[in-house]
């Protein structure tokens, strides 16, 4: 983004990271298509609008988020006793394709993978959550992780579009790193495709996330000569396991309204709950890699 001023969707992005509350569901795969026609006819589905978006139809969107922990897992152990907690990962964001014209060959057809890696803070206090995240070019990205070190342009474009945020995730990740036993590391990999619908209000947003599969990282991808290993290439072969339902998340800072009430009775979702707890893809990811 070039311009000084933060633009509408920024803004937007701003407020939906701010304090909210969550709430998560499991959905049948079998109502899945009600679920998604009852949310678009009520808010419009959400694109990435940015430099280098995708504008062509009916995309196929996909994630791979890279967790963070510790080699004693402390942070995933915090997240399993409950204990409010931080969060230190990475994401990668692409679209699949067949007249995308970015070639990257893949079997479902072609890829454009955004050429920006995003980094969050992710924390969780009660049954609030707020969530801190700003983009480096890849290349930045084992630098900054083994050294903290950011270029002055990627700062300043960061400030430009969050204003203070952008030097508070520093000092998030400062704490957290400081918190542990010992350094922070690649721990686990979650990869799944999502669709999203947000308000023009910024108030809420509904996510949808499909063939969720959990994967091992090389700890050491980031060590060495700091060269950036595309997180999409450790998600390419079979997963560990994958999970058999759909899940959705609200991401709200006002209560429900009544016709996402009706819609989630309507289509049969499930609070998303493993034991005593909500489900957290991280601490299924977690285990899954750690086999606990």
């Amino acid at each position: 983004m070039t311009s000084s001023a933060p633009s509408a969707d920024v803004q937007n992005d701003a407020l939906i990271f701010a304090d909210r509350v969550e709430d998560k569901y499991f959905l049948d795969p079998a109502h899945a298509r009600a679920f998604v026609d009852g949310v678009t006819r009520q808010i419009g589905e959400h694109r990435f609008r940015g430099h280098n978006a995708n504008t062509l139809p009916r995309p196929v969107h996909y994630v791979t988020t890279l967790y963070f922990d510790s080699q004693s897992r402390e942070i995933a152990r915090a997240c399993e006793r409950g204990d409010d907690n931080v969060k230190l990962r990475a994401r990668e964001y692409y679209d699949e394709h067949p007249d995308l014209t970015e070639v990257v060959t893949s079997r479902s057809g072609v890829i454009r993978r955004e050429p920006l890696v995003w980094l969050e803070v992710k924390a969780r206090v009660g049954v609030s959550t707020r969530k801190v995240r700003f983009s480096l070019p890849s290349p930045e990205v084992g630098e900054f992780l083994s050294g903290g070190v950011i270029s002055e342009k990627t700062l300043a474009q960061q400030r430009s579009n969050w204003g203070p945020d952008a030097d508070q995730v520093f000092e998030q990740i400062t704490q957290l790193c400081t918190q542990t036993e010992g350094p922070l590391r690649p721990d686990c990999l979650a990869h799944y495709r999502r669709r999203a619908w947000q308000d023009p209000s910024g108030s809420m947003r509904v996510t949808l996330d499909t063939r969720i599969g959990f994967y091992r990282p090389p700890v050491d991808m980031f060590s060495g000569s700091g060269e950036y290993i595309s997180l999409r290439k450790l998600a390419s072969g079979p997963p560990i396991t994958r999970l058999p339902q759909y899940l959705v998340e609200l991401k709200l800072r006002d209560a429900q309204p009544d016709w996402l009430r009706a819609l989630i009775s309507s289509t049969k979702l499930e609070p998303a709950r493993v034991g005593q707890r909500t489900f957290s893809k991280f601490l299924a990811a977690s285990r899954a890699v750690h086999q606990t």
